[in-house]
């Protein structure tokens, strides 16, 4: 008889070949240590390496893998909400594929939601992060904005690495946004959240995919796809900006009253000033009401978020 796994485990894959191997059979392993029925959702986001063909190898051996193949690159999260779709287990854990979030530290992410019967999730908190300088001031300042803009609570990380009650997976999956964030859409549906340090790898093999430009779209596109926070900001800068110009104005019609010398000449450079700072608050209004009409036309285009190619055949897991 069938039944779903206690653990359903999704990793997104993109050029992760040579060590997704390793990564599955650790996995086994703690599972095993730990005596959990569970899945291993491998999903091939359009890799152009061999990664489909490695992720098939694995399925083909090991009952509890199954492998999904993405017919083009949608990036980490929409791929991760591939697998979020498809999980059955009574307990989700979210990964990434770069083997420097150890899957030892599985069994304390699922052991810290079990503990806590009216928590929703569990994210990792990293003991030491091996990520680089830029990686790092990203991540600070993403954390920032999600405590600004969804009330994140400021223990919690925000961070790849989680655990997830079915329930809140339901949820999450209901937003039928183009562009799901997962980490924000969490923050917007439940404050019932944990974080437990883990252990935080070097990366053995190949690089980071995000590198500067990288960054600062994901950090964009967090906040701007299921916040209005940076337009309400806006709006506040234009109305404190109005009123320094009424109380500058006060100020040179008092000193004018006062008769302490103003000459026509005095407030060239304050017209200067105000003229630059208006003209660049015009243009950063209108880039930011840019980038939002961008995502409204993303959004009723109704592009799909991902295509899947095809499955692997595997057993139902063990």
């Amino acid at each position: 008889m069938m039944t779903d796994p206690y653990l359903s485990i999704i990793v997104p894959c993109y050029r992760s070949s040579d060590w997704l191997a390793d990564l599955s059979e650790q996995i086994k392993n703690v599972m095993q240590a730990q005596g959990w029925s569970y899945e291993l959702i491998l999903v091939n986001d359009c890799s152009p390496d061999g990664t489909w063909k490695t992720i098939q190898s694995i399925a083909s051996t090991v009952p509890s893998v199954r492998g999904i193949n993405l017919a083009f690159n949608t990036g980490q999260f929409r791929a991760t909400f591939c697998g979020l779709q498809q999980a059955a287990g009574q307990i989700i854990v979210t990964m990434d594929d770069d083997l420097q979030q150890p899957p030892e530290e599985i069994p304390a992410l699922v052991n810290a939601l079990e503990a806590s019967p009216e928590c929703d999730a569990v994210f990792a908190r990293y003991r030491g992060k091996k990520h680089g300088l830029l990686r790092n001031l990203g991540s600070t300042v993403m954390n920032t904005l999600f405590r600004l803009s969804y009330g994140k609570p400021k223990e919690i990380r925000s961070t790849t690495f989680r655990a997830l009650r079915p329930a809140l997976v339901k949820s999450i999956c209901q937003y039928s946004t183009v562009n799901p964030n997962i980490n924000p859409l969490i923050f917007q549906t439940t404050q019932r959240l944990r974080s437990v340090d883990v252990r935080h790898e070097d990366r053995q093999r190949g690089r980071s995919g995000y590198g500067l430009i990288k960054l600062f779209r994901l950090m964009t596109d967090n906040v701007l796809s299921v916040s209005t926070l940076p337009l309400k900001l806006v709006t506040s800068i234009g109305v404190l900006a109005a009123l320094g110009s009424v109380l500058l104005a006060l100020y040179y019609l008092i000193r004018y009253w006062l008769g302490d010398g103003i000459k026509e000449n005095t407030g060239f450079m304050t017209q200067v000033l105000l003229i630059n700072f208006f003209g660049g608050l015009t243009l950063l209004s209108v880039g930011l009401l840019g980038e939002y009409v961008i995502r409204i036309m993303d959004e009723v285009r109704g592009r799909p978020r991902f295509l899947i190619k095809e499955m692997t055949e595997s057993e139902n897991a063990q």
